[in-house]
């Protein structure tokens, strides 16, 4: 093992994929977020890109629940 590991007491391998899909997900929100019309977000913009940047993984996933419209 390395020092890393050692100290940490888990490898950083297993937590790459969680951050990845994080990221993407953070990323294509923040693209759909800004790329829609204000008319079909629920609520103001700037709130919802709160909730996507700070909510890790399920602020994205509010986003596309709860914020967008599918009118």
């Amino acid at each position: 093992m390395n020092e890393l590991t050692d100290k940490l007491g888990f490898d950083w391998k297993l937590l790459l994929p969680v951050l990845v899909i994080q990221l993407v997900l953070m990323i294509v929100a923040l693209t759909d977020l800004i790329r829609n019309d204000p008319a079909r977000i629920r609520g103001p913009k700037w709130v919802w890109a709160v909730i996507i940047v700070l909510g890790e993984i399920l602020g994205p996933v509010v986003y596309f629940i709860f914020g967008r419209r599918n009118d």
